[in-house]
């Protein structure tokens, strides 16, 4: 894939071409610095420059130029699309996504296992509290900043004092989303069938399973279905084109089609 870039702005010394989102290239910058300290601080050591990479192809290769354009279309801001791309390319490297049918259910009864000696280690000691102590503290925190706010807006001359009173306080509506003991959650941990109940984080979607996480192409795969899945959570579609140019860009292959994506994740 060559580089062509013509207008094109220098940020740090670096060309980039003016179709690429500020945004984007502050995360670029940020992933520099990253690598700069690192450098500085071991210098013998072999720098890990892969993210830093990732994002200079994104900001960087000609077919992402389409793909940045018609994203405010579908409502995705750029910082939301790099984080989709890269969540997408580092996760088949992590347990429970690099394992094979096997290697699951053998990891599963360890969680498990873990999970259950863990929990009758802390039960009714100062650890199984400390969630859930941690989560009042900061709660505490949150409903009195809340409370000052909205008292000192008695004394802003720009909010109409009628209006004031009619408004209910912030702090009212504050969740009250108690964690409970770290034992309790231990023992219900231990008795889930899948890490795919656990939805830590709160998405509907399941987790994408390849059945041959060891294959040469395993992370393409991987990340096909991942950025296909968080895109339809955004937009309800596919958006193959998209997906096509992103995995062509990530992987280096312009060779790639929309008909290898739609096989790989129909």
């Amino acid at each position: 894939m060559s580089q062509n870039i013509e207008d094109s702005f220098i940020v740090n010394n670096q060309k980039f071409p003016d179709w690429a989102p500020k945004e984007v290239i502050s995360e670029w910058e940020e992933e520099r610095e990253e690598v700069a300290y690192w450098q500085g601080r071991f210098p013998e050591a072999e720098p890990d420059t892969a993210q830093f990479d990732l994002l200079y192809r994104l900001l960087t290769y000609p077919d992402m130029k389409t793909v940045w354009e018609k994203l405010p279309k579908y409502e995705i801001k750029p910082t939301v699309f790099s984080s989709m791309v890269r969540l997408s390319w580092l996760y088949i490297e992590t347990k429970p996504h690099n394992l094979t049918t096997k290697e699951y259910k053998r990891w599963i009864e360890e969680v498990r296992e873990a999970s259950l000696k863990l929990a009758d280690l802390i039960e009714l000691r100062s650890y199984d509290q400390y969630l859930q102590e941690k989560y009042f503290d900061k709660r505490r925190k949150r409903v009195l900043k809340s409370m000052v706010s909205h008292s000192l807006k008695l004394f802003d001359h720009k909010i109409d004092s009628e209006q004031y009173a009619k408004t209910q306080p912030e702090y009212e509506n504050c969740p009250d989303f108690n964690p409970g003991l770290l034992s309790t959650n231990l023992r219900r941990l231990a008795d889930l069938e899948s890490d795919a109940d656990v939805n830590l984080l709160l998405t509907e979607e399941s987790p994408v399973k390849l059945e041959k996480p060891n294959h040469p192409n395993a992370r393409r795969s991987y990340f096909i279905k991942k950025m296909t899945q968080l895109i339809r959570r955004e937009t309800r579609q596919p958006l193959r084109e998209i997906v096509t140019k992103t995995t062509a860009t990530v992987f280096d292959d312009p060779t790639l089609t929309e008909r290898q994506i739609i096989r790989t994740a129909p």
